[in-house]
């Protein structure tokens, strides 16, 4: 077999080796040069078990800095039990972050381990990469709690599950009260709020956003001294990369009346909608997407979807109570998604395959700066009601009302 970077010949490429050449693992060698790792991978070491006597602990004590790290990621339960061991699962896109894990957390006898597991739903061997430490460690870790070096504890945070899109930060955490005191502490004292958006997350966790672009530059400033010299993750906050524009179509079936309408629409009648919803922003570096399908598919979902489908529209909200068109209906499922979807581009709604509404909203900063009365709102306006006109109706009534009495 040739080695295709130094072009040595060898009776077996492995990892020994490309880390001699190169300094790539096997499954990036196979990425690169985009081979199955079927053809590369010597039989014996997959499915292999690993062993916990080839992990040892330090005699050295934890430093502040490894307690704050590793508190961080108990915080968000980043460890999973895995037979003897404890685990973190990483990506091979973001391996230089997982050996910094491994460099930061190696007094507590974690250790890089780039496994070969034979997936029999995909019929082919695939790479696992993952940082491990055998599970009775576990009483040396430091108790899980909010830590007092905010700008590391919370670049962890962001590094281990947080997203980026337009400005804004997301995190998605554990529901807890360590983190719930460390929200309110951001808040406090440093002026960064975050908003909780509502049940698109899993169970047990809580989808945190910035309140405001201004909130995600504070959040970002503060952490940066920390987040820049983490490798792989500086790049989703940092980095600047092209942009896309993804497209979901969901479909809903709903029934609508248009109010003084002197057409057969006046009548109750129903059919079935197709909502094309388009984000627009940079292809994240770690992930290769502007955004998730599912996360998009499930905010849809949860925010239009549940609230549309098989209802009557005009009964749905008072924005759309009056005139169900498909013009105002957009504006209406664009405050819906917006919050969720910064990137939020573009929204098309088929009412039939003929007749169809394209809608291009405001940004979610340009909707928080927003202010006055929205003409396009009169029926949820709380000046509805007090105007001179109707003042003098009820004045002229109360007198008619006097003179028959």
């Amino acid at each position: 077999m040739r080695c295709l970077e130094c072009h040595a010949e060898l009776d077996q490429l492995d990892n020994a080796h490309l880390h001699e050449c190169c300094g790539l693992t096997l499954q990036e060698y196979a990425i690169r040069h985009h081979i199955s790792l079927d053809l590369l991978i010597n039989q014996a070491s997959v499915n292999q078990a690993d062993d916990v006597s080839h992990y040892h602990l330090t005699a050295d004590s934890p430093s502040d800095r490894a307690n704050t790290v590793l508190r961080a990621m108990l915080c968000v339960q980043a460890l999973a039990q895995e037979q003897q061991f404890l685990v973190f699962n990483g990506d091979i896109r973001r391996l230089d972050e997982l050996l910094w894990y491994a460099r930061e957390l190696n007094v507590f006898g974690f250790q890089y381990r780039q496994e070969y597991i034979y997936a029999a739903n995909s019929h082919r061997v695939i790479a696992e990469n993952k940082l491990k430490v055998p599970a009775s460690y576990a009483h040396k870790f430091p108790t899980v709690a909010t830590d007092t070096a905010d700008q590391l504890f919370t670049a962890i945070l962001l590094a281990l599950t947080g997203e980026y899109f337009n400005e804004y930060v997301f995190l998605t955490l554990p529901e807890n009260d360590q983190l719930a005191s460390l929200i309110d502490r951001l808040r406090a004292k440093y002026q960064i709020r975050m908003v909780i958006l509502d049940a698109v997350s899993a169970s047990n966790t809580i989808l945190y956003r910035t309140e405001s672009v201004q909130d995600g530059q504070r959040l970002l400033e503060l952490v940066s001294s920390e987040l820049k010299h983490i490798p792989c993750v500086s790049e989703r906050y940092f980095g600047a990369t092209e942009e896309a524009v993804v497209s979901k179509e969901l479909v809903f079936d709903s029934a609508h009346f248009i109010t003084d309408h002197p057409g057969k629409c006046e009548n109750l009648h129903g059919g079935r909608y197709n909502l094309i919803v388009k984000i627009r922003g940079q292809i994240d570096a770690l992930t290769g997407f502007v955004i998730d399908y599912g996360y998009l598919k499930s905010v849809v979902k949860h925010r239009v979807i549940d609230k549309l489908d098989h209802q009557t529209l005009n009964y749905v909200a008072p924005d759309i109570a009056w005139r169900s068109s498909t013009e105002l209906l957009n504006i209406f499922i664009w405050e819906q998604l917006i919050d969720y979807l910064p990137g939020l581009q573009e929204i098309q709604t088929y009412e039939t395959t003929q007749s169809y509404c394209t809608y291009r909203g405001p940004s979610l900063d340009e909707m928080q700066k927003r202010s006055g009365e929205n003409p396009l709102k009169y029926f949820s306006s709380k000046k509805l009601g007090d105007s001179v006109l109707r003042k003098q109706l009820l004045l002229q009534r109360n007198k008619l009302k006097a003179v028959s009495d």
